[in-house]
């Protein structure tokens, strides 16, 4: 394996069956849905570890990937002086990223094939 990947990509080794999906997503929509899915396995007590900017996570679309993935970046802090699990959030930003880079790939992907006027896949 190239060792630059390894490292960039080591974050797929805490769950890499979400990572593999993300992978094999064909659609800018699965991989929405993939999101969602992996919000919806975040349990409710975990949410009081993020700060509250981040206790909201919601997507609906694309561009809530995009806007998750920046606001998660940006590493906020609790209010209230309490600490943030810094673990669970570096967890939920990697999701967040891996999701934004797999959306820009199927972007790039579908520029490239309107340019050669190749039929896109769905």
């Amino acid at each position: 394996m190239d060792i630059a990947l390894d490292k960039t990509r080591g974050f797929e080794r805490n769950d890499p069956r979400w990572h593999g999906r993300i992978e094999m997503a064909m659609s800018v929509d699965e991989v929405v849905v993939l999101v969602r899915d992996y919000i919806a396995t975040l349990a409710p007590h975990l949410f009081i570890r993020l700060p509250d900017v981040c206790r909201a996570l919601r997507v609906k679309a694309e561009d809530d990937v995009e806007y998750w993935t920046f606001r998660l970046s940006q590493r906020p802090a609790l209010e209230d002086g309490t600490q943030v699990d810094g673990e669970l959030l570096q967890e939920v930003f990697n999701h967040f990223l891996h999701a934004s880079l797999r959306i820009s790939q199927i972007r790039r992907d579908e520029a490239g094939a309107a340019a050669r006027g190749a039929p896109l896949s769905v």
